[in-house]
């Protein structure tokens, strides 16, 4: 009896994480455009020419989708990920230039700069960036990134 109830114990815990429900279902590419506009919508307070001129941009310049398996790629082809990363960065807050006015190109960037904190929070960003801003703890890194902007 006890081997059962020993047995049953270490079963519990796979039998609760197999319930999980799945929440992170794959958006078509379209839909993640749509939420993303709309998002932005909402913050900047956007006219609907604006609106559609950011859809078109956002679908012209797509993100390159990362292969799946990180331990596959060598050195040079993840600094050559990166720069076209940082590339598509620079192209489409060139492009966000034209489309918004000063006041709303500023909370964009203001947006953008809380994702990173987030993401880093989060440790989906580079556990450099990582170390630094907890490194420096929260007062101190907010404080550094006040001055920078």
């Amino acid at each position: 009896m006890k081997h059962l109830i020993f047995l049953f114990a270490l079963a519990l815990p796979i039998i609760g994480t197999a319930q999980r429900p799945i929440h992170n279902q794959e958006l078509s590419q379209e839909e993640r455009t749509t939420l993303k506009v709309k998002k932005i919508q909402l913050a900047l307070d956007l006219t609907q020419e604006q609106s559609k001129q950011l859809t078109e941009i956002f679908k012209k310049n797509q993100r390159p989708q990362p292969p799946k398996k990180k331990q596959d790629i060598s050195s040079d082809e993840r600094y050559q990920m990166r720069l076209k990363h940082l590339d598509h960065q620079i192209a489409i807050q060139n492009k966000m230039k034209t489309v918004l006015n000063e006041e709303q190109f500023a909370a964009w960037k203001k947006m953008q700069h809380s994702k990173k904190r987030r993401m880093a929070h989060q440790g989906k960003l580079s556990k450099s960036h990582n170390k630094h801003m907890h490194s420096k703890g929260r007062k101190e890194a907010s404080k550094a990134n006040k001055k920078q902007l």
